[in-house]
């Protein structure tokens, strides 16, 4: 329907029910199989809306309603309904219901187990959690990680930039396919990151990977493998910047990104977040908690 309002030659009606027109409130919540996903994990109550309801009035209604967990679970939900709408318009690869269901649960536990911080391998000296730290007065920072799916050979990419306040900025996701060893996807998520950065920020920027042989990379020499050719990529583009640093950061203090990371391997292609719509302030979940 938005796109069609751009004069976008796409049909309004529901590319699956061809009754109602096509709108978000339509595919991801009042939509048949959208109504039997919510059905089978006993959540179509909390997802109810009215005829005058747009998607950010229910997901704020049930932000704000729901625990962290639920509000977790609705929008990996979404995400899944949303891909399956894009599957079927794209490329005619229809999802059912159990499917949806399964990929969502299998998201949600990723997320779980995420949360699950190893007390053994995450703990400093003092045996405290590490966490993120702002920048520097005046200073970005960017954490980026990579993550695997699909037997190695698709890569998600996870960048999330916050300012020297802690404030979110921006995030982007990307997916990569092709077989990469590990310290090469690592790379290339900093190689996304850097070019994505380039165009509108291009002094007093810290990125920060898990990665410490990435990190590490920077300051030796280099041999001719994809992984150095990568890092060299990646040191021709910090040339662009000024005041530049690229940091290690362990990955408890990391989460956010590597969160990024595993979802964007359920998305088609690359997609960006701004923090400029006010009502996302007042919800009770929000991306640093994630």
């Amino acid at each position: 329907m938005v796109l069609h309002s751009k004069h976008v030659n796409l049909p309004v009606l529901c590319s699956c029910c061809h009754i109602h027109v096509e709108d978000a409130v339509h595919t991801l919540f009042n939509f048949r199989i959208a109504k039997e996903v919510w059905n089978s994990v006993g959540l179509q109550e909390l997802v109810r809306n009215t005829t005058y309801d747009n998607v950010m009035t229910v997901l704020k209604r049930i932000f704000n309603a729901g625990d962290k967990d639920t509000c977790v679970m609705v929008g990996l939900f979404c995400w899944n309904l949303w891909s399956r709408r894009n599957k079927w318009v794209w490329e005619k690869v229809n999802t059912s219901v159990f499917g949806i269901k399964v990929m969502a649960l299998n998201l949600v536990a990723d997320w779980r187990r995420a949360r699950q911080v190893d007390k053994v391998t995450r703990k400093d000296g003092q045996g405290q959690l590490k966490t993120w730290s702002k920048p520097p007065e005046g200073w970005i920072k960017i954490n980026v990680d990579a993550t695997y799916r699909q037997g190695g050979e698709q890569i998600g990419v996870g960048c999330v930039v916050r300012d020297d306040r802690g404030q979110f900025l921006r995030a982007r996701t990307n997916i990569l396919h092709g077989t990469r060893q590990v310290r090469e996807a690592e790379a290339w998520s900093l190689r996304e990151a850097l070019e994505w950065v380039r165009p509108w920020r291009g002094t007093k920027c810290i990125f920060e990977s898990d990665a410490k042989l990435l990190v590490d990379a920077f300051n030796n020499d280099r041999g001719n493998s994809n992984f150095d050719t990568i890092v060299e990529e990646c040191s021709h583009i910090i040339r662009h910047f000024e005041n530049v640093s690229i940091s290690f950061v362990s990955r408890s203090a990391n989460m956010v990104s590597h969160l990024l990371a595993q979802a964007s391997c359920s998305m088609t292609g690359p997609m960006e977040w701004y923090h400029t719509a006010p009502e996302f302030i007042s919800c009770n979940i929000t991306l640093e908690e994630i």
